[in-house]
């Protein structure tokens, strides 16, 4: 009999050579194992659960813990198993788009990095978790809890980083084939061929694809999802030198899921079961608490399935068709690629060169339409004496047409990073690093027809497809600009380990300088929404003001002409760190303070000539004990956040676009908890938690003089208390583990004057190994998501209090069977 620990899991680690446990080549060299890690048994973990002996906390996750969740999902869903980390997601697969959630900070100020690359979008440093790396590919997957690495490759680092890194080629050839099916009609299949050693140096190469596709489980429409990878890989020599070169293609095509506002619910259920807005208070808030018809009522709430537009008659003015919410136009497309190489050089026996690069390619937006009179002034343009024109052909001018009109963003982005170890003893080493970002931005809107059923001409509109054009020619468009945003960041660090390598002390410095340069060929609303007007219109008839003056308040639509102007921002950014390992025991101290940085997001710079908001700063504080054995693998951590000028961003899901508000000074602290237990030699138990309090130190201006009596309430979206853990069973073919999830209530505004109801997810997985049967590579395994098919919302945009705004509710997926079947030789 055949027996193995598969030990729960709230940490899993992959302990390499040289540990990566950092993002960068430059970070992963420097704090390789021989400098930080003692080597003892305990620090090997518990069948590959790790966690590190760092003076951060950090957690890692390998391949033999990834490979358990359910096929094709994002790698950021495994996260859930860590203590302080929430990440929610809008369905069982991983295929719509998520949030994450680290000790209060949402995802906007997680530094995440694919291979030490950035992925945050550049512009409003969102993380896109559906166009993530295959999750077979990822080799390991690990956090930074509220602290940065020196050269964190971005200008949003404020809430720690989340670093994934892809598989090295097997030396010898192999094959993979994993075809998976589910409930909602889900289908996909990923291969993988890595071809050994191509040459007697040790050259070697993958190749992989996957394609995936589903229904939606409530209401109409499909996801769909194909990816490409490949890599080559050439070490030089013995040392750990090596020249890598990878490229990676994702394309989606989403259909979104509509999110259900508050004003929705009160709509479906009366003041009843939600109260009026008037009535909400922090002492008496709105709880989004549904019973089980309430709550499926809910889920139907959805978007239209069909979409019926006027026939267009000569000489009879029609209307635009009512299809703003068909789901044909609720769509998500996008297309990312990039290219990467990474590297590592010996110099000397005491000199350490590593060179990163890439290139990043996106398309993507994120659906929405407009309507427009075809005599309107917009649509003569400069033309002003014309009727107009005859969008929908029927030989008038009299009609309004709905067109297709998403917010375009195309981005080619040019990423370096140089680091420069020095060894100055066995036990002490310095490095300095130089950090290149360069983001060019092309953000459009032009707008596309629809076919009579409502469907788009073309998936990216008038971009690619057939565009909408004034009477004078111009192609009228949601917005049109252009940005850079430009990174030069220089650093130092040193780690050295004193008293016979009991004591660790790192100690480091960044200084990023940031700049946006921005320019908007198109006039911008002075009052409201602070949108484009993009037009051919004389501008002599647009109600034009200079960018200093006071915004009326009634008349005719003020705008700001179109305008260009750039933005700097930079700081001096340090951070420190120790660990103590207790002589002759099995118990470590740690403990590590970290100045954090977040500059402001390009959509609200764009909404007048100048803005003043102010970049978010944080200082963030660990400490805390490990006890690791044979046995054992456990850590408590307590932490404090202190932010300056928290900003808070909202989705507008009309525009598919987030905007963002400053909440002034924020303080939160709590602790995070974790023990992996081995009982016996064939179970593995492992329980978490953590304490998140967080409070605002300021009220919150909403508009005018109107001030929302925020100071003393909670960050919204931030559960206070989160339980889980895993119990984990290997018996001969067979491993079976179930992993759980408690969280807390929510609040969905600053004011606290909202709140939805706490949840608990329980997943499980099973796989039965035909090694036994000469299979060896070669497994029958079982997902269930939402085991008990629990009720609850996920996803969330928050507002700031009740009356001045509508917060959005995303519902949870159901439970979700997904059977698989993986051969491999």
């Amino acid at each position: 009999m055949n027996t193995k620990l598969y030990a729960g899991v709230a940490f899993a680690a992959l302990l390499l050579p040289a540990s990566a446990f950092a993002q960068s080549t430059g970070s992963t060299d420097f704090e390789s194992e021989e400098i930080v890690v003692t080597g003892s048994a305990a620090n090997n973990g518990v069948e590959g659960i790790k966690i590190p002996d760092s003076p951060k906390a950090r957690v890692v996750l390998d391949q033999e813990f990834i490979a358990k969740q359910a096929p094709g999902n994002t790698v950021l869903d495994a996260l859930n198993i860590v203590p302080g980390v929430n990440f929610t997601q809008s369905d069982p697969f991983g295929s719509a788009g998520g949030n994450i959630r680290i000790r209060g900070f949402d995802g906007n100020r997680v530094s995440l990095t694919f291979d030490g690359f950035p992925l945050n979008d550049s512009g409003n440093y969102a993380i896109y978790s559906n166009q993530q790396l295959d999750p077979e590919l990822v080799d390991e997957i690990n956090v930074n809890l509220g602290a940065t690495d020196i050269d964190s490759p971005t200008a949003s680092a404020a809430g720690g980083t989340v670093n994934y890194r892809t598989l090295i080629p097997s030396e010898t050839l192999s094959a993979t084939l994993v075809a998976s099916y589910g409930d909602f009609d889900f289908h996909r299949v990923f291969g993988l061929i890595e071809t050994g050693n191509l040459t007697s140096f040790g050259t070697r190469a993958f190749l992989s694809a996957s394609k995936a596709s589903n229904d939606k489980f409530r209401g109409p429409g499909e996801i769909r999802k194909q990816q490409f990878n490949a890599g080559i890989y050439q070490p030089l020599g013995d040392n750990g030198d090596f020249i890598r070169i990878s490229g990676h293609y994702n394309e989606n095509r989403n259909n979104f899921y509509r999110a259900v506002s508050v004003g929705d619910l009160r709509t479906l259920f009366g003041t009843g079961v939600i109260p009026a807005n008037a009535s909400a208070s922090p002492a008496n808030p709105i709880r989004i608490d549904l019973n089980k018809s309430q709550f499926e009522a809910a889920s139907n709430f959805e978007n239209d399935e069909f979409c019926s537009t006027p026939t267009p008659v000569n000489g009879t003015a029609q209307a635009a068709n009512n299809c703003s919410n068909y789901y044909g136009i609720r769509v998500n497309p996008s297309n990312t690629g990039n290219v990467r190489a990474n590297s590592r050089f010996t110099l000397s026996d005491k000199l350490t060169l590593t060179l990163d690069g890439s290139y990043q390619y996106t398309l993507a937006h994120g659906g929405g339409t407009s309507t427009l009179a075809e005599n309107s002034a917009r649509a003569k343009g400069s033309l002003t004496t014309s009727q107009g024109v005859d969008f929908n052909g029927d030989g008038d001018f009299r009609d309004t047409v709905r067109f297709f009109s998403p917010n375009i963003t195309n981005t080619n982005r040019y990423t370096g990073i140089a680091s420069l170890r020095y060894d100055i003893t066995e036990d002490q080493r310095v490095r300095v690093a130089y950090t290149y970002d360069n983001a060019n931005h092309r953000q459009t809107g032009e707008w596309g027809y629809l076919y009579s059923n409502g469907m788009p001409e073309d998936i990216f509109s008038g971009r690619n497809g057939r565009p909408v054009l004034a009477a004078d020619g111009f192609v009228i468009s949601q917005r049109d600009r252009k940005s850079t945003a430009l990174l030069n960041q220089v650093s130092g660090e040193y780690i050295g380990r004193f008293f016979d390598r009991a004591f660790t002390l790192q100690l480091g410095l960044r200084a990023p300088f940031f700049k946006r340069d921005l320019e908007t060929y198109c006039p911008i609303e002075a009052r409201g929404s602070g949108f484009a007007y993009c037009t051919s219109e004389p501008i002599a008839s647009l109600r034009i003001i200079a960018p200093n003056a006071v915004v009326p308040t009634t008349g005719a639509t003020p705008y700001y002409a179109p305008f260009a102007t750039t933005y700097k921002y930079d700081a001096l950014l340090p951070n420190a760190g120790f660990t103590y390992n207790f002589v002759d025991t099995n118990i470590s101290m740690f403990g590590s303070y970290a100045k954090g940085f977040s500059a402001p997001r390009t959509d609200n710079l764009y909404r007048a000539p100048f803005i003043g908001v102010q970049p978010e700063k944080t200082d963030s504080f660990d400490l805390g004990l490990r006890y690791n054995s044979r046995i054992v693998q456990s850590q408590l951590t307590g932490w404090y956040i202190k932010y300056q000028n928290r900003i808070v961003s909202s989705f507008d899901f009309d525009q598919g676009i987030s905007f963002d508000r400053n909440i002034g000074a924020v303080d939160s602290y709590g602790f995070d908890a974790t023990a992996t237990v081995r009982p016996t030699t064939w179970l593995g138990l492992t329980a978490i938690a953590s304490y998140t309090h967080t409070e605002l130190l300021s009220n919150v201006q909403t508009a005018g003089t109107t001030v929302a009596q925020t100071k003393g309430k909670a960050v919204p979206e931030m559960p206070e208390w989160q339980f889980g853990g895993r119990a984990e069973l290997n018996y001969g073919p067979v491993n079976v583990g179930v992993q759980g999830k408690w969280v807390d209530e929510r609040f969905l505004t600053d004011l606290n004057d909202v709140v939805v109801g706490a949840y608990t997810l329980v997943d499980l997985d099973a796989r039965f190994s035909l090694a036994d049967y000469g299979l060896k590579r070669t497994n029958l395994s079982l997902n269930v998501r939402n085991l008990f098919n629990e009720r609850y919302f996920g996803n969330i945009s928050t507002q700031v209090d009740a009356s001045s705004g509508n917060p959005n509710l995303s519902v949870g997926y159901p439970r979700t069977v997904i059977g698989s079947i993986k051969f491999g030789f």
